[in-house]
């Protein structure tokens, strides 16, 4: 079995995003048990009487427990390979392995690099775009960095000049601190203020920017792709048909569906060359969720996977089924024995044209005829 086809294969037996979900899922709620166990009951009246360092415990289980919530969440969203979800799991867990970092705690940074590692490597597999995700997970990331900022300088508003001894105060000044405007009326004076203040920072900008990214970034993709990349209007087909390629196949098929009126989209490399095609093209990497939905594959009716290569053919089928399991896919394949494996990619239909016309000329060779529709591609 070529490497391609194995690959495919093993891909649609394990699914990753399962794995990698479930894995999150499961971290995230031994981090949320972890931190519920330490935090001191009656907040945030527990705070009373107890040393600097303790503080510094309770905001640090605090975190703990936001962490485990957020990872338990973004666990959930990664099950339905949501790409906020990745997007965020990725930078909670690269926080969480520089604090553990920070205190030594090299198992833990083990084994959220381990998981980090394996987000990074299977990040193809998350690729649905979805704004209502995306706009659930950036709002709960900013009410959590909100609550931890809130709680942190509550308990060690001691800590700050002038002192900090109600919530509202302690709100304002994460607002403040958040907002990079720190108007200077209140700053951290002790070490583990400062500290916290850091942590604070960090999360914020962290937060805030990943929610920037993921709820405003695929619309400007899409924006710019149609400036720069696409020719007409394809978004606005319906029932279209979608062809993948630029090589001599490709070409040729375009030229036919040109001349049969047929309504389609031409997806081709980013670097290849414009021609001015009288049709709608779209320049970029097929197997890609943006480009594919740049084309219209939400509502198109079939998408010929037509490169040179079997095994972009093969991943091409897998990103289109998994964006729209209702339509059909058509795989050009390179010879007969790639049939077989472009179907196990989830191909509805594979053609092998080099077979074919094999099989015709070895029919003109015996001197048998051939079906009216070909007569004027012969020359006799």
């Amino acid at each position: 079995m070529r490497p391609y086809a194995l690959a495919a294969q093993l891909r649609r037996l394990a699914r990753p995003h399962l794995l990698l979900g479930l894995a999150v899922t499961a971290l995230g709620a031994f981090h949320l048990a972890t931190g519920l166990g330490k935090l001191p009951l009656g907040l945030p009246w527990a705070h009373l009487g107890q040393s600097p360092a303790q503080l510094l415990a309770s905001v640090g289980s605090g975190a703990q427990t936001l962490l485990g919530a957020a990872l338990l969440l973004l666990g959930l969203g990664l099950l339905t390979r949501a790409r906020s979800a990745w997007v965020f799991s990725v930078l909670l867990l690269a926080a969480a392995i520089a604090a553990q970092t920070w205190h030594r705690h090299w198992p833990d940074v083990g084994l959220h690099a381990l998981l980090l590692g394996a987000l990074l490597l299977w990040r193809r597999d998350f690729r649905r775009l979805s704004l209502l995700s995306a706009y659930l997970l950036s709002l709960g990331g900013i009410l959590s960095v909100l609550l931890y900022g809130t709680l942190g300088t509550y308990l060690l508003g001691s800590g700050f000049h002038p002192a900090i001894t109600d919530l509202p105060t302690a709100l304002y000044f994460t607002f403040i601190t958040l907002s990079t405007v720190g108007y200077g009326d209140i700053v951290p004076v002790t070490l583990d203020a400062r500290l916290f203040v850091m942590s604070l920072i960090l999360a914020g900008l962290s937060i805030f920017a990943s929610a920037i990214i993921s709820t405003f970034g695929p619309a400007l993709a899409r924006q710019v792709g149609r400036l720069f990349d696409v020719k007409g209007n394809p978004m606005q087909l319906r029932n279209h048909v979608i062809l993948v390629g630029s090589g001599p196949m490709a070409r040729n098929i375009a030229r036919e569906l040109a001349a049969r009126k047929t309504d389609f989209v031409q997806i081709v490399a980013g670097g290849t060359p414009d021609n001015e095609a009288p049709w709608p093209v779209v320049k970029g990497d097929a197997s890609e969720d943006e480009v594919l939905v740049a084309a219209g594959i939400r509502h198109a009716r079939l998408l010929v996977a037509a490169r040179e290569d079997d095994g972009e053919n093969a991943f091409i089928s897998l990103a289109t089924k998994a964006i729209n399991p209702a339509i059909r896919v058509l795989a050009v394949a390179s010879s007969a024995h790639a049939i077989h494996r472009l179907k196990l990619a989830h191909a509805d239909v594979v053609f092998a044209p080099v077979a074919v016309g094999a099989r015709i000329l070895a029919n003109l060779v015996e001197g048998d005829s051939i079906p009216k529709e070909f007569h004027d591609l012969l020359e006799s």
